[in-house]
C-alpha cells in the first residue's frame, strides 16, 4: 500500500518549513543528534 500524497497551501507549507527549520537549529545548538531527538518525542528519524 502506497503513500498518499497530502497537498498543502503553499501559506501552509512555508509554516511548515519554518517550524522544521527551527527544530533543526535548536537540535544542532543543543549538540543533539536527530536519532535523540527523535525517540524522545516518539516518532522516527525519517518523520523529524
Amino acid at each position: 500500500m502506497g503513500r498518499k500524497s497530502i497537498i498543502t497551501l503553499p501559506q501552509t507549507n512555508q509554516i511548515l518549513m519554518t517550524i522544521g527549520e527551527q527544530i533543526k537549529l535548536t537540535r544542532l545548538r543543543r549538540k543533539l543528534s536527530s536519532e535523540l531527538v527523535s525517540q524522545h518525542v516518539g516518532i522516527s528519524r525519517a518523520t523529524l
